[in-house]
């Protein structure tokens, strides 16, 4: 137990700072942050080496891209070059924890998984698209019109014309912009017409698969949680036309993380009812119940299919029982109180349309007509 306590009382941004040199440690506050690599012989141009406090209190690390890796100061220690007994002696003595002998655990039953570490380390991966990139894929794309292949599959599903998505067209697929909580756009998904399998893919590689969040997230008292970038549009169509008090957040896929951003609210999840989506229900239940969610509603699967076939065959109000919530109440403006996100999607929209939410949706990116 000596380690484990080692572990825990360790700040690991003093343990950098110590063994790698003060300078390398800059950039890291209170709440942690993402630096160059501090060990020696990593050197990098670009900062890649995250390091965080999870919900238990422990400083944990991850580094993306070349040479990743992860962990505690103990796994810290390690990558350094110091054996498990020098790291362990070096943790012991650098936190003032007394040695109490190491017993090997006789436990046959598995540790309990910790969802918020997970989740807090896959999350890591995720930034935004820079404008560079974001006008770089601009060039390759062209406006997508009503008879296009991609925009009359749109419209099969109820998401023409496509107010809810940022879109454009790659030759005969489909591409849209996934935005995060605060709005920033994070990737494009290209959504590949008529193929069989894998039909999505990521237009910018080294941001990982956001979930998609809908526009001006954060200001209802709801969130869905929903298998599925398009479902996730059906979905916010329908909240949008129905007012109701709900945000929404698309994951792309049953084993994908969403943001964090929200999840303390009341929280309604749908998946397949297949094992994949069963997965997915527990996961996010307990996700949203470490983060801090009052409760957690899980909503049956559709026998007549996923939401944006429900919404292109039937219309809105075939959903309506399916989100059966009271209307979004309107809040007197003096009482409102704005999230840290939506703070965020202020300052990005004055800093860069390109990147930041704006209140026109012809006005997306994307959406831009040549």
């Amino acid at each position: 137990m000596s380690l484990t306590t080692a572990i825990d009382a360790c700040d690991l941004r003093a343990l950098i700072a110590t063994h790698c040199g003060a300078p390398a440690a800059r950039g890291l506050g209170i709440k942690g942050g993402t630096i160059l690599d501090p060990r020696p012989g990593m050197q990098e141009a670009d900062p890649s080496f995250s390091v965080w406090r999870n919900r238990a209190g422990t400083w944990m690390w991850k580094k993306r891209g070349r040479n990743a890796g992860s962990g505690t100061a103990y796994t810290f220690l390690i990558s350094l070059g110091f054996s498990g007994p020098d790291a362990r002696a070096e943790l012991l003595r650098f936190t003032g924890t007394p040695d109490q002998g190491f017993t090997p655990s006789t436990a046959t039953e598995k540790p309990l998984v910790d969802v918020l570490a997970l989740a807090q380390e896959a999350l890591a991966d995720l930034r935004a698209v820079t404008h560079r990139d974001a006008e770089a894929l601009r060039r390759r794309l062209s406006p997508l019109h009503e008879d296009h292949p991609a925009a009359k599959d749109l419209a099969r599903r109820g998401l023409w014309p496509p107010s809810e998505l940022d879109v454009a067209a790659l030759g005969n697929d489909l591409v849209f912009a996934v935005r995060g909580p605060t709005g920033r756009v994070i990737n494009f998904k290209r959504r590949v017409h008529g193929a069989a399998r894998s039909k999505y893919s990521v237009m910018i590689p080294g941001h990982g698969t956001p979930a998609w969040c809908n526009p001006r997230y954060g200001q209802a008292s709801r969130l869905l949680v929903i298998e599925g970038e398009l479902n996730a549009a059906a979905a916010w169509r329908v909240i949008r036309e129905l007012e109701l008090d709900f945000d929404v957040q698309g994951l792309p896929g049953t084993d994908t993380t969403p943001f964090l951003d929200g999840l303390d609210r009341e929280v309604w999840v749908y998946a397949d009812a297949d094992e994949s989506g069963e997965r997915m229900r527990a996961r996010i239940q307990d996700l949203a119940f470490r983060v801090g969610a009052p409760r957690v509603r899980q909503i049956p699967a559709l026998a007549e299919g996923d939401f944006c076939d429900v919404l292109g065959r039937a219309g809105v109000l075939a959903l309506a029982d399916v989100l059966h919530a009271e209307p979004h109440q309107d809040v007197e403006p003096d009482s409102i109180a704005l999230w840290p996100a939506q703070l965020e999607v202020q300052h990005a929209a004055r800093l860069t349309p390109l990147l930041g939410v704006t209140q026109d949706y012809a006005g997306w990116p994307l959406m831009a007509r040549s």
